[in-house]
């Protein structure tokens, strides 16, 4: 398992999990997961704490996530108490699978490099412009989330170690050649039948109808007849993209941006390094010593790395790090890489985080000047973009603050802005959300409160590029219809139902007639009943309606005849289903289809792994 441990550590898996890192850290930052020692602890698992705070900014990432990828429906599932309960408990659950599979890839001795870790952090769009790592973006990014680079290096490690725990445990699991053959013998598998098809609509005029049968489903689907709730805006849209027009460019302009923002435009020195490290321990300090003193009676830089680096990654090219960005490792190796002046030069022995070092400069290039002519067109995108900007701002704080001058009226707030305001018919919720398109603005606006004072909402920005103040001009509650306000529609839901009960009444009569002996083709009954044969249908066959398929592949094999089932379609209308035969199409074991079946194998495995960890664990809650 150790070898697919580190096999994995450089596949295609640990990439893709720690792309997930990556992500929940642009979406809320990661500072409470280092600094929550002290809070209540919700759960233990082997003694280690599981802290409130880490439960609750694991759910806040996990509803980030929801909302970013369903919209606003996850809003209305999060008014939902009992709801909330259960996604809690199931981020708490996550929480403690995390945490065994940490403990465990610490026992197994998986360990990140400090070199794996400088590479990943290069790699992450988070901190790049224009397709290259930025250390002022690093940083900057790192101090907006709330802690210090080596916190987010350990983060970073532990995810990284865990990624390779999860990457190798899916990786050792593998597929017997009869395996394959089995799995594609289902996937293949062919089934005839014939269907008889019971129309619903076409028993309607069967059905009869009493006022009784109206008023109990009336009763039973009240909920069912509200009116909804409607009201009527008046707003101002406030929207980047229009506010376009209104900037002007001119070259002065340009030149005064660029020469401002000249830094931005300049590729900085680089340093390629190579070190030597010995990592933390009684004796580190005199190994790098007696390495020191090899390197001053003459000895190769890079056999010594080879030779007594604990870097292992490093150690294999000669202790090469590549290019070297400060801030990854510390400022005592920040401070030792800056005072190498000449390729060639070596540093003094220091201690950083992770043990003793030595470091060799290597490569240098000075810094480069992009000219003006060169960047002209992405200055002035750029510029345009910041005036737009500053337009932006200055049209949302006139709204905003003469909405709260004048909460009652928006007429002032949208003619001193310059814009348009709009008002709306009394529409409902469903009808709104495309207009604001945002649930905190539509939630707002539906409020039964900001709804009875009448004024002006904040500014609520819907996006990005938009935002909106609104007030509610005209409200229209839901309420209860009566009978005799319904009662087309009652009528007409209670018939769908009574035919679809005669329908499956039917089914059912012509499925015991088939039973006995009577012949499938025989039942066909003008268009109340209609016969469909099908031939060597397969499991994932679109030509069939899937209800019916699924039901046709849930039969057992006929022995003798033919096997019947009925079926109730979600239209109303019942199937009987008559199958005759099963086989299997010959066919090779495609490379996708054995792949499938093992990434299903694979995934059984790892829940089952879990749960046995699970029982064997020490865990309280």
């Amino acid at each position: 398992m150790l070898e697919r441990i580190r096999e994995g550590s450089q596949g295609i898996a640990a990439k893709i999990i720690l792309g997930l890192v990556i992500l929940t850290f642009a979406i809320s930052g990661i500072g409470s997961y280092i600094n929550s020692k002290a809070d209540t602890a919700l759960a233990t698992v082997n003694g280690v704490e599981i802290t409130q705070s880490a439960v609750e900014e694991a759910y806040q990432n996990e509803t980030n996530r929801m909302k970013s990828q369903f919209g606003e429906v996850i809003d209305q599932l999060l008014a939902d108490e009992n709801y909330v309960a259960n996604l809690r408990q199931g981020v708490l659950d996550r929480l403690i699978v995390q945490e065994l599979q940490r403990q465990q890839a610490k026992d197994l001795g998986i360990r990140v490099s400090d070199e794996q870790i400088k590479k990943a952090i290069v790699a992450m769009p988070n901190f790049q412009r224009a397709g290259q790592f930025d250390n002022d973006i690093y940083l900057a990014v790192l101090r907006q989330a709330g802690f210090q680079p080596s916190q987010f290096r350990d983060y970073l490690r532990e995810e990284m170690v865990r990624s390779q725990y999860n990457s190798a445990i899916m990786g050792s699991e593998f597929v017997l050649n009869h395996e394959k053959n089995y799995y594609s013998e289902l996937a293949n598998q062919v089934r005839t039948f014939k269907q008889l098809t019971v129309s619903a609509s076409e028993l309607v005029s069967q059905v009869n109808v009493e006022q009784a049968d109206l008023e109990a489903y009336f009763e039973a689907n009240k909920d069912n007849f509200k009116t909804q709730e409607k009201i009527a805006l008046e707003y101002i849209m406030i929207d980047a993209d229009l506010l376009a027009d209104k900037v002007a460019v001119t070259e002065s302009d340009l030149n005064d941006y660029y020469e401002l923002n000249i830094n931005e435009y300049t590729t900085p020195e680089r340093r390629r390094i190579s070190h030597i490290l010995v990592e933390a321990a009684d004796d580190a300090e005199q190994r790098i010593k007696e390495i020191k003193a090899k390197l001053d009676n003459g000895s190769s830089f890079e056999e010594l790395a080879k030779e007594y680096s604990e870097d292992s990654f490093s150690a294999e090219n000669g202790g090469d790090l590549e290019w070297f960005e400060a801030g990854l490792f510390g400022e005592a190796f920040d401070n030792a890489v800056a005072g190498l002046e000449n390729v060639g030069d070596v540093s003094n022995a220091f201690e950083s985080e992770s043990g003793f070092h030595i470091v060799k400069l290597t490569e240098f290039q000075e810094s480069v000047v992009q000219n003006f002519a060169d960047v002209k067109d992405s200055i002035e995108e750029q510029f345009k973009q910041s005036k737009i900007d500053e337009l932006y701002i200055e049209a949302q704080t006139k709204v905003s603050q003469l909405a709260f001058e004048m909460p009652d009226t928006l007429v002032e707030a949208a003619e001193e802005a310059g814009l348009e305001l709009k008002t709306t018919a009394k529409i409902t919720y469903n009808e709104i959300q495309s207009l604001l398109s945002n649930p905190v603005a539509v939630n707002k606006a539906f409020d039964e409160e900001f709804i009875g004072e009448g004024l002006n909402s904040d500014l609520i920005e819907i996006d990005d590029t938009r935002s909106v103040v609104f007030r509610v001009t005209e409200h229209e509650p839901a309420r209860s219809q009566s009978l005799d306000e319904v009662k087309e529609m009652v009528t007409a839901a209670v018939t769908r139902e009574k035919a679809a009960e005669l329908a499956v009444a039917k089914a059912n009569e012509l499925a015991e007639s088939i039973k006995a002996g009577t012949a499938v083709d025989s039942l066909a009954s003008d268009n109340v009943v209609t016969v469909a044969s099908f031939d060597e249908v397969g499991r994932f066959d679109s030509q069939v309606n899937a209800q019916v398929r699924d039901a046709v592949f849930d039969l057992h094999k006929p022995v003798d005849g033919v096997v019947v089932d009925t079926v109730e379609l979600s239209t109303g209308d019942a199937v009987v289903i008559a199958l005759s035969s099963v086989a299997t199409k010959d066919a090779a074991v495609e490379e996708p289809m054995a792949n499938q079946l093992l990434s299903v194998v694979s995934r059984q495995a790892t829940a089952a792994l879990i749960e046995a960890s699970k029982a064997n664990a020490d865990i309280t809650k």
